[in-house]
């Protein structure tokens, strides 16, 4: 105030007047979509509304709410490679390519039906056999050892169905 005293709720910054400011010109240019009927009770909600996001960003921390810095920080975001850094580098990422390259496969096995079609198609490579794999024997079961510390000797007690 010009007598030196503070002002209701202040000191504020630039940031806390401009987010207050930009609240009231939001309030009073959608005053359509919200009034109440009475231009005395709208006013009073408008100053209210504007006042109160004022007091809420002057309780966001100092270092946070630097319009400036906070400016800087979405300006060098864009600019920033997508992939991000590594090692002071950007990332970049190796461009698809196609995996050429060949494997064999045994033919389709013919239905009955189709046994006209097969007469009519060219001879084909006889197909691969098919392979098991051979299972091996199972190993005999493993003979109890003595147990050596208390958690042993209690494993083995609950494993004992005698």
């Amino acid at each position: 105030m010009t007598d030196g005293s503070r002002i209701p709720g202040g000191p504020y910054t630039l940031t806390q007047v401009g987010f207050g400011g930009v609240a009231l010109m939001g309030l009073l240019a959608t005053r359509t979509l919200w009034s109440t009927g009475a231009t005395l009770l709208d006013l009073a909600i408008t100053v209210g509304v504007a006042w109160g996001v004022t007091w809420l960003v002057g309780l966001i921390p100092m270092t946070r709410r630097n319009l400036v810095l906070a400016f800087v920080g979405a300006v060098a975001a864009m600019f920033k490679p997508h992939g991000g850094r590594y090692q002071a580098r950007p990332i970049r990422l190796a461009r698809p390519h196609q995996a050429i390259g060949s494997t064999r496969m045994p033919p389709p096995v013919a239905d009955p039906q189709d046994a006209e079609l097969e007469d009519a198609a060219p001879e084909q490579p006889p197909a691969l056999p098919e392979r098991r794999p051979e299972r091996p024997a199972p190993a005999p079961a493993a003979k109890p050892r003595a147990a050596v510390s208390a958690v042993e000797r209690l494993l083995q007690q609950s494993k004992n169905t005698n």
